[in-house]
């Protein structure tokens, strides 16, 4: 058996440090405070308080006396891959017919500030959250938190969550997909993940992260979809392109 080595105070300074980077805490707000953080990760507090140095060493937190610890925000630019929105559709009806669905959590909220930007809300309106787990032959493989204007949540229940995909929803309630845009990425697995998809906090994930929108570019979805890449793969056919005297590589279907 192979034994994972990394110090614990490392594994949860790397979990925090994606948290940060995620923008899962807000700029003017406290990250959570020690003994909370221990809790959470059944650790003590002078782990928790090594892994936090490390964050203030590297800028990414500032430690204020009296007051608690506060995330420094940096902005980060991604390159996107575009991709066919048919064929995107297409896979993602497949997976929903193919695999069953647990939901773990349904909810009204105001959501972040990352996911009203997202969904282009104005502040204050809420959204409707749902958490599930994917099963494919009974073995769970991806953690989907999806967010939906209030207004289009309130026309499904959790039952149709259980039972249709987001997209067949969509349909169901008279709704229809234009666009995508998505972006991929490897993720840490935090407590919840490792405990929905049976791995161990840290072990390395793929994370998909995915707006929908109709036919007017009004956002209909934003989807943060974790996956175990022992279970699962994402395959794109690549077709080389020149323009503009440059080589390129395009996803079928773009022009």
């Amino acid at each position: 058996m192979i034994v994972n080595p990394t110090p614990r105070y490392y594994k949860i300074y790397r979990l925090l440090k994606q948290a940060i980077e995620n923008r899962e805490y807000a700029g003017d707000e406290a990250l959570p405070g020690e003994n909370t953080l221990a809790q959470k990760y059944e650790v003590s507090r002078l782990t928790i308080r090594r892994s936090l140095e490390l964050l203030q060493n590297e800028g990414l937190v500032e430690r204020r006396q009296g007051s608690g610890t506060y995330p420094i925000m940096a902005d980060v630019t991604v390159q996107q891959l575009p991709a066919d929105i048919n064929k995107l559709l297409a896979d993602l009806d497949r997976m929903g017919t193919d695999t069953q669905a647990k939901l773990l959590g349904f909810d009204y909220e105001v959501p972040s500030a990352d996911v009203q930007a997202r969904l282009q809300l104005s502040r204050g309106m809420q959204v409707q959250k749902a958490i599930r787990v994917r099963h494919y032959q009974g073995v769970p493989f991806s953690f989907l938190t999806t967010y939906v204007p209030e207004d289009i949540g309130r026309r499904y229940t959790q039952d149709d969550l259980v039972q249709y995909s987001m997209q067949a929803l969509f349909r169901k309630i008279g709704m229809r997909a234009a666009s995508a845009e998505q972006t991929l990425t490897a993720t840490l697995a935090d407590a919840h993940h490792a405990s929905a998809l049976a791995v161990e906090a840290g072990s390395a994930l793929l994370c998909i992260k995915r707006v929908i929108r109709d036919a007017n570019n009004t956002p209909l979805e934003y989807l943060i979809a974790v996956y175990n890449p022992q279970r699962f793969e994402y395959r794109m056919t690549l077709s080389p392109k020149r323009a503009k005297g440059k080589d390129a590589w395009i996803t079928d279907g773009e022009p």
